[in-house]
């Protein structure tokens, strides 16, 4: 179904790019004063005022951005403030660039657009919150997993382990992610991307951007996707006799399909206004599914298709000297269709098994459903510099969902299970107070978060065919503290404690679309959550640039919520208890002319189920089971400069990955002879990047090899990722 309508859904973006005669005027005014504006940008200075020749090439880079991210490392918050501008000239996608990260673990059931699993230092999945420039992610047209957001975007990652500031308005449990976008903040510029490569993989962005000196400035980024996903794994089909007999199979439904735009405009630095933004976004996906959670079971029909469009409004700012307002709030609204009505089985090699289901429906019962969700957000900020080294910060943060369903497929005589309305308004504040004392050389931050939670659910009774419904509420208190210490100007020691809630989100309480069935009696997760850390920022000597960190954690847990795996539908339940103990370090290396760099990171943790009753009593102290804890990540970038012509350059980078192995059922069921082991997984990508300076346009091409030594690669048991890949990709900055 994916396939033929490619070519319409191809014809369709670019039709979305026909935008106002405002923004093509812009678009005409990019390629002229593009030409100048690189001109003006042809070295860069270091730190002790020399000027390398070197850098010439990285002159894109938003110099401000450097100094925010830099601010924030020197902060008391436990972040890993993560560069991704490298990265935008590989072929990996978001998910692959974050999971080389200290601490973060992601697992996927496929290539391009399948399901994901997140995690940061052992909590995972709804308990880590993703934002993009502090919009949540849900709120900004990427409803499809990590992979999805394009990397080209996306300037930086600030990862937030543990406390996330008040600011965010979150109730995550074990932490945040906010991605950074290019600002764009001056003149006129922009890049497109594309890149190909195996599995019929295709993946395309624009970005382009303008300002002038009244303050006006405008952005828009757009992406398209599309891959078969149609890799090889290791199965089994039923032979003449119906005996299984091994089959090396392509994936022949799998298919994935992702298009979008977003529009930015505004005023900057008004006498009414330091910051005015209007965000209007459209995005579209479509899945074919192929198999069960444990590739157990084929599919051959059943879909998914989501399209997601929305409005975000931005405001800042500064009523008076000591006092700063930033207001930020939209809407949006997510369709979700899913459709599964086959009647046939199919096998592994794609062709139709002799038998028939015995009712429609490949996964569960047969059902081509809609649904509509409805969601509105608002983040009330206010900065209060009460005295030098004083600053109060409140923030109040609603978010209203409500979501309405239909199955298309039942007959009119039958009721309709789906036809319910389901609304949830979570509301989380806060306030933190900052001190700075003894030259900056102390900062301790004290806060106090509010979280409340109303839900309700209109549920069919088909006795008598009439609606019950279903009412709950939360309402918790929660505190924290963090505390950084300056021993030298590029050593710090950091500390923080909190007592976090997080609440439930939409899809663990009412299910989705897809897989996961409603828990309408879902409790709230609490969490007391440490941090220790010791790191170097801003060491630079005449051997290079040096970066390291060392993390100590905890999270003793409360009802937490896991998902529960069944065969075909899985459901969020809490597990009562569980702590995560563990660590990380990491450093790197770059030396002075940038041509030598160097990263490695290690973490090991400990994810051990505490329940006293309920159905994991059973298995209390044994480590929770199918969660990796394991972890080693290793990057080397060798690079060349003036290869052929004045101004280029050649990079080779080398990425490792070790996960380590883990247990599929708890240790205390399985005995030495039954357990499954997930074996210890081992990943190597290297790639090859040219960069040069061509009429005043900064051209990237990279060849890069996925997978290098085609290593069978399984996140989660029985489920096969992709093999050896080669893609190429290529980048345009004007």
């Amino acid at each position: 179904m994916l396939r033929r309508s490619t070519l319409l859904k191809t014809r369709n973006f670019i039709q979305i790019f026909q935008l106002p005669s405002r923004f093509a005027c812009i678009g005409a005014l990019l390629l002229i004063q593009s030409f100048a504006w690189a001109e003006a940008v042809k070295s860069v200075t270091s730190d002790e005022g020399k000027e390398y020749e070197t850098k010439e090439l990285e002159t894109l880079v938003i110099v401000g951005s450097k100094d925010e991210a830099f601010e924030l490392e020197q902060s008391a918050a436990a972040v890993d403030v993560i560069d991704l501008k490298a990265d935008q000239k590989l072929t990996a996608d978001l998910s692959e660039v974050l999971s080389r990260e200290p601490g973060i673990g992601i697992r996927r059931m496929g290539g391009l657009g399948s399901r994901e699993r997140f995690s940061l230092n052992g909590l995972r999945d709804e308990q880590i919150r993703f934002f993009i420039d502090g919009i949540p992610l849900e709120m900004s047209g990427y409803t499809f997993g990590l992979s999805t957001i394009p990397v080209n975007l996306v300037q930086r990652a600030d990862i937030y382990h543990g406390v996330v500031p008040i600011e965010l308005g979150a109730d995550a449990l074990g932490g945040a992610v906010n991605f950074i976008t290019d600002k764009g903040q001056e003149g006129t510029g922009g890049s497109i991307s594309h890149m190909i490569g195996d599995f019929n993989t295709r993946r395309s962005t624009l970005s382009l951007n303008y300002a002038d000196d009244s303050g006006f400035f405008s952005r828009l980024n757009g992406f398209y996707d599309y891959s078969d996903n149609n890799y090889e794994v290791d199965v089994t089909i039923p032979s003449r006799l119906g005996k299984k007999i091994p089959y090396k199979a392509k994936r022949f439904h799998d298919a994935y399909e992702g298009q979008g735009i977003n529009v930015d405009f505004g005023y900057r630095k008004q006498s009414w206004a330091d910051l005015f933004q209007v965000s209007l976004y459209s995005s579209e996906y479509d899945k074919e599914i192929q198999h069960n959670v444990s590739m157990s079971q084929v599919y051959g029909e059943a879909t998914v298709e989501r399209k997601s469009y929305g409005l975000n409004l931005k405001y800042n700012k500064r009523l008076m000297d000591d006092v700063s307002l930033s207001v930020t709030g939209g809407a949006s609204e997510i369709k979700t269709y899913f459709l599964d009505i086959g009647e046939k089985f199919y096998l592994w090699n794609g062709e139709e098994g002799t038998e028939t289901v015995p009712v429609p429906g490949e996964i569960g019962e047969a059902c081509k459903c809609s649904y509509w969700r409805n969601n509105q957000y608002a983040i009330v900020h206010l900065d209060w510099s009460l005295a030098e080294g004083h600053t109060l910060d409140f923030s109040s943060a609603p978010t209203k969902h409500s979501q309405s369903s239909e199955n298309h497929y039942l007959p009119s005589n039958l009721p309709d299970l789906l036809d319910v309305d389901r609304d949830m308004l979570s509301w989380v504040s806060g306030i933190n107070y900052t001190l700075d004392i003894f030259d900056n050389k102390l900062q301790n931050q004290f806060f106090i978060k509010h979280y409340s939670q109303d839900r309700g659910s209109a549920q069919l009774n088909t006795s008598t065919e009439s609606n019950k419904n279903h009412e709950s509420n939360v309402e918790r208190m929660g505190w924290g503290n963090l505390v950084r210490y300056k021993f030298l100007d590029w050593l710090l020691g950091k500390a923080s404690y909190e007592n976090a809630t997080r609440l439930p989100s939409f899809v663990e309480v009412f299910g989705n679309a897809e897989s996961i069935d409603a828990n309408l009696g879902l409790k709230e997760e609490n969490s007391d959550n440490y941090n220790l850390s010791l790191e170097i920022h801003g060491l630079n000597n005449d051997y290079g640039f040096w970066k390291a960190s060392s993390n100590f954690f905890i999270r003793d847990i409360k009802d937490a919520i896991v998902l529960k795996i069944k065969n075909d539908f899985s459901v969020y339940e809490n597990i009562a208890a569980a702590d995560s103990r563990g660590f990380q370090v990491s450093g790197s290396w770059t030396s002075l002319e940038e041509l030598l760099s160097v990263k490695a990171n290690y973490t090991e943790f400990d994810f051990i189920n505490r329940a006293d009753t309920g159905i994991f009593a059973s298995t209390k102290n044994d480590r929770v089971a199918n969660h990796p804890y394991k972890f080693i990540n290793t990057n080397l970038g060798l690079k060349w400069l003036n290869i052929f012509t004045s101004y280029d350059e050649l990079k080779l980078t080398w990425n490792y990955r070790f996960v380590g192995e883990f247990e599929l059922i708890p240790e205390s069921i399985g005995s030495s002879q039954s357990q499954i082991i997930i074996p210890t997984q081992e990943s190597h990508s290297l790639a090859a990047t040219y960069t040069k300076d061509i009429y005043s346009s900064i051209v990237s091409v990279t060849a890069e090899v996925q997978n290098l030594t085609d290593q069978k690669l399984y996140d989660h048991y029985g489920v096969q990722r992709p093999g050896r890949a080669f893609n190429f990709k290529t980048v345009i900055e004007f």
